[in-house]
């Protein structure tokens, strides 16, 4: 099968009402092409959730991780995943005291 398999994290697990779910990718799809289809899928902007309105990443409020690896959000667009890689679109969590 030529899937993915999305854990959901935080808001976007309340966007999309379920903790994880499986979505159909070609080889070498890019994160970006990903987001732009769960974006259809939800009918929310989710690209805005990690990359800002100025082009810069949004690594303070939002991540992906890719098969247990952080993706570096300036690089969105140019990574590329591959049917059966776990993906996690997460809030940042943030320490304090």
């Amino acid at each position: 099968m030529n899937e993915v398999e999305l854990e959901l994290v935080g808001r976007f697990r309340e966007i999309f009402n379920r903790r994880s779910m499986r979505i159909s990718v070609k080889p070498g799809a890019s994160l970006l092409e990903i987001l732009e289809e769960l974006s259809r899928v939800a009918n929310t902007d989710l690209r805005s959730e990690f990359i800002g309105a100025d082009g810069k990443p949004m690594e303070e409020s939002s991540l992906i991780i890719v098969n247990g690896r952080v993706v570096d959000l300036n690089r969105v667009s140019e990574h590329r995943v591959n049917p059966g890689d776990r993906i996690v679109l997460a809030p940042s969590v943030a320490g304090g005291g």
